[in-house]
């Protein structure tokens, strides 16, 4: 286990459109102090309003993971924040001149690459995990999500349309974070159907999505030219939102989740519940268990390199 908190070992930037807005938008992610949190800062209002990553400000959970306030949003996090929980990023000032982080290529692979780049500082304060104190399951309309206490996360998830595109009938798949195993999976990009497209864009929504930001299915298959990215892209994208979502709950949580046909409302609830009922104890890990991230060494200052 990861014994101290981290952020990022130097500022990066960059820039793209929003799935949903269609709107171009700057991202600065900037090293912040340990017991900061996930913040995200609104360059763009005046006085530069922040809003953490935490549950109580979950909303708006329709085809993406927004955060609100009443005073501020910011839409379509839950790809950054997959990433940022696979790297052990506990701390982050998000500064975006819009109100949705761009969608990139409709994963979180383009994270992988920044972080790599960027690297990560291991700060002085340790890391407090979630430890699920009992099971707790959340469901609506023949979907649900059972989450069961254990000492890692673990996610065993199955998707399941009704749909003539073989491939999305039906997936699963069964798995355990750690870095390694989230670079496997974090390629999958958001998917949707043609026959959504329309409504979803006569209600605000998609207007900059495309076949270069993600899957689009018809009748009889995908529309993308490249074809899948992963025999199991479909479900694959599903478990990566639900990593992103389960660390709005603010600390890591170690827990076995079961989840059949969820998305980013089913998914909030669950951390909604865990949170609001307090159903974690915070848990600190000694020197003995630290486990490295893979493909980055710490120097001699606690300032890492990527190998």
């Amino acid at each position: 286990m990861q014994v101290y908190q981290r952020t990022l070992a130097k500022e990066v930037s960059f820039s793209g459109i929003g799935l949903h807005t269609g709107k171009k938008v700057n991202v600065r992610l900037v090293p912040a102090p340990a017991d900061t949190g996930i913040v995200f800062i609104r360059t763009d209002i005046k006085g530069s309003p922040s809003i953490k990553a935490s549950p109580e400000h979950l909303s708006r959970l329709f085809y993406a993971t927004n955060l609100s306030d009443g005073n501020i949003s910011v839409q379509t996090v839950e790809h950054l924040m997959a990433a940022l929980s696979a790297f052990g990023i506990d701390n982050l000032f998000v500064y975006l001149d819009s109100e949705e982080l761009p969608i990139l290529d409709g994963s979180s692979a383009p994270y992988i690459y920044l972080f790599e780049e960027t690297g990560v500082r291991e700060l002085s304060k340790k890391r407090k995990y979630a430890v699920l104190k009992k099971e707790v399951l959340v469901e609506f309309e023949g979907k649900r999500i059972l989450a069961e206490p254990s000492d890692r996360l673990e996610i065993d998830n199955t998707i399941s349309f009704n749909h003539t595109y073989k491939k999305v009938r039906h997936q699963r798949i069964v798995y355990i974070h750690t870095l390694k195993n989230f670079k496997e999976i974090a390629k999958a990009r958001t998917f949707c159907f043609y026959q959504e497209v329309e409504a979803l864009r006569a209600a605000g929504l998609a207007r900059g999505g495309s076949l270069e930001n993600a899957i689009v299915i018809d009748d009889y298959g995908i529309l993308n030219e490249g074809g899948l990215r992963l025999e199991n892209e479909f479900v694959a994208h599903k478990t990566l939102d639900l990593i992103g979502d389960l660390y709005i709950l603010g600390y890591p949580l170690l827990a076995k989740v079961t989840a059949f046909r969820t998305g980013h409302a089913l998914n909030a609830a669950l951390v909604k519940r865990i949170y609001g009922e307090k159903l974690y104890e915070l848990v600190e890990f000694g020197e003995g268990a630290v486990e490295g991230i893979e493909g980055v060494a710490f120097g001699e200052e606690g300032a890492p390199s990527v190998n």
